[in-house]
């Protein structure tokens, strides 16, 4: 295994983020667009509760959504590669799968970050203030826990969604019928888990299978101001890390032997 390779994978796959108009729109941009209309929108609208307004609740879902998208992302891009014979030509190459699926993890370590950063920076400029970050009683150690905490929770929720779009991959031969595939994973993940608050509809307990139910409550329970330590934030954690190697190892799988054939 090849440090350079890898690198030089991460690089292309930057690229290609920041260069194709879709990707960098859809998966990037959108999200934080998002925000900026929700948070002028309703952000000073009260009707889901008293403490709370509108876009403070739907906050962490969106950024999670980000994340969500990436599920599109990868099923798009490697089901591009198999179109337009890439992928052939990679597997004539001393490049190795585990190569190649590091750069993807490496090159989704650095998106969700970035997608973070853009989603609280707007969220910010619209007068959002999560409590982890602008709390009055917090120490400066406790807020960069609490920061290091969402962006674990972002990284991991991002992993299980490149694994969720290399299964996705792994059933269709085209950019077009992968990127559309791909929406059988981030619907219900977006109803049951993401901006739309399931508690609000009384429908809680059907995002307990979602990967993205675990990340939005355990953000929103950061933004909110809850301790680092509290037992619950790492329940969460630990469940959409098992759900994430889960998905990963046969997402992984199904690549393979897809790219055997």
């Amino acid at each position: 295994m090849k440090l350079r390779r890898i690198l030089t994978l991460v690089k292309l796959e930057m690229t290609r983020q920041v260069m194709d108009p879709l990707v960098l729109v859809f998966t990037t941009l959108l999200v934080p667009i998002l925000i900026l209309i929700f948070g002028l929108a309703m952000g000073d609208s009260y009707g889901w509760g008293p403490d709370y307004s509108i876009f403070e609740i739907m906050l962490p879902g969106f950024l999670v959504y980000a994340g969500l998208l990436t599920i599109y992302d990868v099923a798009a891009g490697v089901g591009g590669e198999r179109e337009t014979g890439i992928q052939k030509r990679i597997n004539t190459t001393p490049l190795t799968t585990a190569e190649y699926l590091l750069s993807q993890m490496a090159s989704y370590t650095i998106k969700p970050i970035i997608q973070l950063a853009l989603g609280l920076g707007i969220a910010v400029a619209v007068g959002y203030r999560p409590l982890i970050f602008f709390g009055t009683t917090y120490s400066i150690g406790a807020k960069f826990a609490g920061c290091l905490l969402v962006i674990a929770f972002m990284v991991v929720f991002s992993f299980s969604s490149v694994g969720l779009g290399l299964i996705t991959a792994s059933f269709v031969n085209t950019s077009n019928a992968a990127g559309g595939l791909a929406f059988a994973f981030i619907v219900p993940q977006q109803i049951f888990g993401s901006f739309i608050p399931p508690a609000i509809f009384g429908m809680d307990a059907l995002g307990w299978v979602f990967p993205s139910w675990y990340a939005t409550d355990a953000i929103s329970m950061l933004f909110a101001g809850t301790s680092f330590y509290f037992w619950r934030l790492w329940v969460r954690f630990g469940v959409l890390l098992g759900f994430t190697i889960v998905v990963y190892i046969i997402g992984i799988l199904l690549y393979e032997r897809k790219k055997r054939r």
